[in-house]
C-alpha cells in the first residue's frame, strides 16, 4: 500500500514509523512544506503522558535522559482560594506521569528513527490541495507535480484545509497564551503545577535544563499588556500568581504568545484521506492534551490499517469512529478545565476547591483521574 503523509511534525512522523511497524506499508512518503534545516518552536517544551513515551519508544525514538524532564507529580490549585489535588506516580505504582522534553530534541529523534526505518521524507514539498481519484487521493503540490497513493494523511497542523469536504469548526476562546521560562529559588524537581487564576490557567512545566516552562492563558488584553511589561515587572505578576511554593521565580527568557482557538474538523475521514492530530482537532494547552491526543491518534490508526479486511475507505471510517469517544471526551475535558476554572469570586471558588478537595480524599477517584491523563 502506497502512503502519503503531510507534514513532518511529532504525530506525522509517529504515524509513517507506527505504519511501518505494524508492516502496514513499505511504501511511504512523508511531505514536509519547510526546507530541511527550517528552524521552528525552538524553546518549546513538549510535556508528554507515560503513555505516548512508551508508544514512541517502542517506534524507537530514542530521546538522551539529559533531554527528558521526568514528571513524577501534578499539583492542581486555585489561586486565592482553598483546594488541591496532587497526582502523584506512585499512586499508579509507575515510576513516572510523563516527561517534558525540548521540541528540537523531540523532533530530531523522530527524524533519526524515521531515516533509520528508511522513511523518506521530501522537504520543501508544499501541498495545495488533496482530492479524492477513485478508490485512491491524489496531492497537488505547489509546484505542480502530482501525486497517487491509497492512503493520504494530513498531519500538518492547525493551518490545514487541504480538503474541501473537512469542514472546520473554529472558535476563538478569546484567549492568548503567554509563554516564558523561569528558574526557582527552591526548585520542586519532577513536579509540574497547574494553577487555575482569573482569566486562565497557569502552567509551570520541568524542563531538562532545570528550568520551568511557564504557559499563563489570559484574556487578550491582558495578554497585550503583559507583552509589553519589562522583565521585572512580568516576573513580579508571575511570582503573585502562582505563590511562593518554589520561592522566587526569576525570568530567564522573553515573553512569546500565541492565540488560543478551538478547532474541531468532521469529518476527519474521507475516502482515502485522513486527518490526525491537530490537523483534526485543536485544544486549550490546559492539562497538557494536544499532542497526546494527535499521538493516540496515530498509534490507533496504525492499529485499525493493520487490521484493515476491507476498503481504504471503510477502514478510515471505522478509525474516526473508534477515536470519537477518546476525541470528545479530551475536548471536553480541557474545555472544563479552561473555562470552568477561570472565574473567580466565592460564589465559584467555594464548589470548586470543595471538588479539588474531594478528589484528592478520595483515593479511587484520584488515581482513576491519573490513570486517564498518564497512562
Amino acid at each position: 500500500m502506497k502512503t502519503l503523509i503531510v507534514g513532518a511534525g511529532p504525530v506525522g512522523l509517529a504515524a509513517a514509523l507506527a505504519l511501518k511497524a505494524r508492516g502496514v506499508s513499505d511504501d511511504i512518503t512523508v511531505l514536509e512544506a519547510a526546507a530541511q534545516n527550517a528552524v521552528s518552536f525552538g524553546d518549546r517544551n513538549i510535556a508528554l503522558s507515560s503513555a505516548s513515551w512508551r508508544f514512541l519508544t517502542k517506534l524507537g525514538v530514542a530521546v538522551g535522559a539529559s533531554e527528558r524532564a521526568p514528571i513524577r507529580q501534578v499539583e492542581i490549585t486555585q489561586r486565592g482560594a482553598f483546594g488541591l489535588i496532587c497526582l502523584d506516580a506512585s499512586d499508579v505504582s509507575a515510576v513516572e506521569l510523563g516527561a517534558a522534553s525540548p521540541y528540537p530534541a523531540l523532533k530530531t529523534a523522530l527524524d533519526n528513527a524515521t531515516h533509520a526505518a528508511g522513511i523518506q521524507i521530501v522537504y520543501g514539498a508544499k501541498v495545495s490541495s488533496v482530492q479524492h481519484v477513485a478508490q485512491h487521493a491524489e496531492v497537488h503540490l505547489v509546484s505542480g507535480e502530482q501525486m497517487r497513493a491509497d492512503c493520504v494523511v494530513l498531519a500538518d497542523g492547525a493551518g490545514s484545509d487541504l480538503v474541501a469536504e473537512f469542514k472546520r469548526i473554529e472558535r476563538d476562546s478569546g484567549q492568548i497564551a503567554v509563554i516564558t521560562r523561569v528558574s526557582a529559588s527552591k526548585p520542586r524537581p519532577s513536579v509540574a503545577f497547574e494553577r487555575f487564576t482569573d482569566g486562565g490557567a497557569l502552567a509551570l512545566i520541568p524542563r531538562a535544563d532545570k528550568d520551568w516552562t511557564v504557559i499563563w492563558a489570559r484574556p487578550r488584553a491582558d495578554a497585550e499588556r503583559m507583552l509589553q511589561l519589562d522583565a521585572a515587572s512580568l516576573g513580579d505578576e508571575i511570582n503573585t500568581a502562582f505563590g511562593n511554593t518554589m520561592g522566587e521565580l526569576t525570568l530567564t527568557a522573553k515573553l512569546t504568545s500565541y492565540p488560543l482557538v478551538w478547532r474541531f474538523v468532521e469529518p476527519r475521514a474521507s475516502g482515502a484521506i485522513v486527518a490526525l492530530g491537530n490537523a483534526a482537532q485543536g485544544l486549550h494547552p490546559v492539562a497538557a492534551q494536544g499532542l497526546n491526543l494527535g499521538l493516540a491518534d496515530a498509534q490507533q490508526f496504525a492499529a485499525v490499517m493493520a487490521k484493515k479486511a476491507s476498503s481504504t475507505a471503510a477502514t478510515l471510517a471505522s478509525f474516526a469512529r473508534q477515536r470519537g469517544i477518546d476525541r470528545v471526551a479530551r475536548i471536553g475535558f480541557t474545555g472544563l478545565l479552561a473555562y470552568g476554572f477561570d472565574r473567580g469570586g466565592w460564589l465559584f471558588d467555594v464548589p470548586r476547591g470543595l471538588g479539588l478537595t474531594a478528589v484528592q480524599m478520595l483515593p479511587p477517584l484520584r488515581r482513576e483521574l491519573t490513570r486517564r491523563l498518564a497512562l
